[in-house]
């Protein structure tokens, strides 16, 4: 279906395309650069042509991400080009990017999702006109409906670092009507255009949605029909998304308990980061206050955010939020360690250790290879080192 919309953009608007069509932004990149290296004869000719306009598209958004990510970075420690190569490297170790680098998984953009948020706390928190970032990360919903989580991460972190007053409260409320109206154009360009508004994802899976069957009355009840389109309204109070089948979670408590048993299933495929953050945690103190800060405080809203999707396909959205959150923060302790030997230990034992990482689809989780057992090597080295230091300072 990619290659189709690839090849005509207005797929996304048919029935064929139409579970694609919240991501317009998102697909729009691969259509252009498809079209571009059909100009060039070469191109044209290769088999897996689709496949490489994918990778441009992916290489563009990685390089972005990584960009933003060096920058917020950079306002806490020195890092030189060696640092820079290593930042990529975990970026790229995470299975989120290794495993759809030659496809158009939307999944890639939670992460930059992820460093963007912090990164607008960074550096407009306390500018005085909100209105434009509201704007922009409502542009950025039309790549990934997870940047919603960035703009309630902005707004409720602004709103609390500075005064909570009613100027501060209307201030907030119109950036957050701000951030829907890129939507609202999209989607009246839709119906002016001849074709019909899809959320599929609503529609089938329910996901989110379902939150608002226990909003019948009062200020719930009118966010719901304020945000919700009027279709998709009607729906909530129509349709019952079955519960009880194997990947539905669409009751309070039940879906954080799915969501929890997900967590433990990425905690246990991403074993080898969280090891490495674990023992970094405990011997080690460097990362920034203000840095781990912001992202403790994306981090939890992302999670919270997450809890609520209702459907929970093995280990995907919990890689999308948790293990997303767990490759961040191992780049954050790479990059506070001063020690080189430590930084070398560090890296080379996330390098093996996810150099051969199964697909998350995999039923066995954990298979090890001789690379994972590589990687056990750098992981006690990383942990030696860490001791002697502690010893060292504490002596």
């Amino acid at each position: 279906m990619y290659n189709a919309i690839a090849k005509n953009f207005s797929v996304l608007f048919t029935a064929e395309g139409s579970q694609y069509q919240s991501r317009p932004l998102y697909v729009l990149f691969p259509f252009v650069i498809t079209n571009l290296l059909k100009n060039l004869s070469f191109f044209g000719e290769l088999s897996f042509f689709y496949e490489l306009s994918f990778l441009i598209s992916q290489l563009i958004i990685s390089v972005f991400t990584l960009n933003i990510l060096i920058n917020v970075i950079k306002k806490y420690y020195t890092i030189n080009t060696f640092e820079i190569f290593s930042i990529s490297l975990i970026y790229f170790m995470n299975p989120v990017q290794q495993f759809v680098m030659f496809t158009t998984s939307n999944g890639t953009t939670s992460f930059t999702m992820l460093v963007l948020s912090i990164y607008f706390l960074e550096k407009f928190i306390y500018k005085n006109n909100i209105f434009s970032v509201c704007f922009i990360i409502g542009i950025l919903f039309l790549v990934n409906r997870s940047f919603i989580v960035t703009l309630i991460v902005f707004l409720l972190t602004r709103l609390f670092t500075k005064k909570v007053n009613f100027k501060n409260l209307k201030e907030s409320f119109i950036g957050f009507v701000i951030f829907w109206i890129p939507v609202y154009l999209y989607r009246t360009l839709i119906k002016l255009s001849g074709y019909e508004v899809a959320d599929t994802n609503v529609v089938d899976y329910g996901q989110f949605v379902w939150v608002s069957k226990y909003f019948d009355t009062g200020l719930g009840f009118w966010i719901s029909k304020i945000i919700l389109s009027k279709k998709n309204f009607e729906l909530r109070l129509k349709t019952d998304w079955n519960s009880k089948d194997e990947w539905y979670c669409q009751n309070i408590p039940e879906n954080f308990l799915c969501y929890i048993e997900d967590i433990w299933l990425s905690s246990i495929y991403l074993f080898i980061p969280l090891l490495l953050i674990i023992f970094s945690f405990i011997f080690s103190s460097n990362l920034d206050k203000t840095l781990i800060r912001n992202f403790l405080i994306t981090g939890s809203i992302t999670m919270f955010f997450w809890s609520f999707i209702g459907w929970y396909p093995p280990l995907r959205f919990g890689l999308y939020s948790f293990g997303n959150i767990l490759m961040l923060l191992s780049i954050f302790y790479y990059v506070s360690f001063k020690n080189k030997k430590i930084k070398v230990a560090y890296i080379f034992t996330i390098f093996f250790g996810l150099l051969n990482i199964s697909h998350w689809n995999n039923p066995n989780l954990l298979e090890l290879t001789y690379l994972d057992y590589i990687s056990f090597i750098f992981l006690f080295i990383f942990f030696y080192i860490l001791i002697n230091q502690r010893e060292a300072r504490s002596g």
